[in-house]
């Protein structure tokens, strides 16, 4: 089993492998609020390296942008707008 160390070490491995095959680099959000444990995943959100840097609104990247972790097979994969708006991952609808 993964801690949310260890899966959050996968999701940054993940996104560079990413980012190496587009134009644009990729970076997980550091703050608390952008992880989450629920069930038999950990989640973690993230956004184009520049707009996390500098949060200014021209390097915004839309569509999905949250990544699953498999708690047990490490198994890493970028969740659609379905699945993150379904799952919620970090609780927003609830605030």
């Amino acid at each position: 089993m993964y801690t949310m160390q260890q899966a959050e070490q996968l999701a940054k491995d993940f996104l560079r492998e990413k980012s190496a095959e587009s134009e644009c680099e990729l970076a997980l959000f550091e703050e608390h609020g952008y992880r989450a444990e629920k069930g038999e995943f950990f989640y973690f959100a993230f956004q184009g390296a520049k707009y996390v840097a500098t949060r200014d609104d021209k390097y915004f990247l839309y569509g999905p942008t949250n990544i699953s972790v498999h708690r047990t097979t490490g198994e890493c994969r970028l969740l659609s707008a379905h699945e993150s708006l379904t799952l919620d991952p970090f609780d927003r609808r609830s605030r």
